[in-house]
């Protein structure tokens, strides 16, 4: 692993968002984290990539409607995220899916 959490959380959001069918997209980084960056006025990732003994962890939360199909957007949303740089034979990808009653726009 060469590039830090850090400088892959970003590209990681990025990556979210643009994936079809993600209507939402929420922070999954601990409350204690988003808590001192509001304080201290920065802005942070809603991806939570934790590195631990050369292993990636890489959590993202999305929200799709109930018009869509939920495992297949999870599936591209996990795609996406390998893509964006967690591609790591070590690198794990979990993707966290609500349900919105919003139908699709």
């Amino acid at each position: 692993m060469t590039e830090t959490s850090a400088d892959l959380a970003p590209r990681i959001d990025l990556a979210v968002t643009a994936v079809a069918g993600v209507r939402e997209s929420y922070s999954a980084r601990p409350v204690v984290a988003r808590a001192y960056e509001r304080m201290a006025e920065v802005e942070g990732s809603l991806a939570a990539v934790d590195e631990h003994e050369g292993e990636r962890a890489v959590t993202v939360c999305i929200g799709v409607s109930t018009d869509d199909d939920s495992a297949a957007v999870a599936s591209a949303v996990a795609d996406a995220v390998r893509q964006a740089g967690a591609n790591a034979p070590t690198d794990t990808v979990r993707v966290r899916v609500a349900r919105l009653v919003a139908p699709r726009s």
